[in-house]
């Protein structure tokens, strides 16, 4: 006789448990994906962006300035692809043991970098160039949402050990 038929066996699947921040965290990387991949684009093909170009915004002035590149890459590929490696390691995370031990501080390790550059690239808009790019404000509030948020999951991931 088998035991088998005595046992109740479940093949319900298990609710997933969303992780809402990290969600977020890989919505706020593909819209700076977007952005510094259209930037970048602009850049690349030497096309202006679309700006408002009233006031203090001047996209073209900025983006033609000696500060839009770095070693003859233009700044924009470097956001992209910051935003990817973010992205990456948010995603990875719960598959590779090394980014579930350290992909949080990765993350706000490179989160930081990011807010670090942009806060000086902004007041070189502001100080030295007199002018303006929506495209780089916008890409500073992602960057710090980035941080934000990050920060808030590296907190919660570490919180268990202080108690």
């Amino acid at each position: 006789m088998s035991t088998a038929k005595s046992k109740n066996v479940s093949l319900a699947v298990p609710a997933v448990e969303w992780d809402w921040l990290r969600v977020g965290l890989i919505v706020l990387c593909i819209a700076g994906m977007l952005v510094a991949g259209y930037m970048s684009w602009a850049e690349l093909t030497g096309n202006e962006t679309v700006c408002s170009d009233s006031g203090k915004m001047d996209c073209a002035a900025v983006q033609q300035s000696a500060y839009a590149s770095t070693m003859g890459m233009p700044l924009a590929v470097l956001g992209f692809l910051g935003y990817a490696a973010i992205m990456g390691v948010v995603i990875l995370e719960d598959q590779i043991e090394l980014l579930a031990t350290y992909g949080r501080t990765l993350v706000v390790g490179m989160a930081l970098f990011g807010v670090i550059l942009q806060t000086y690239l902004t007041w070189i808009e502001a100080a030295r160039l007199d002018a303006w790019c929506q495209w780089c404000i916008t890409s500073y509030v992602i960057i710090g949402a980035c941080l934000g948020i990050g920060a808030y999951r590296l907190y919660k991931f570490l919180l268990p050990l202080q108690r």
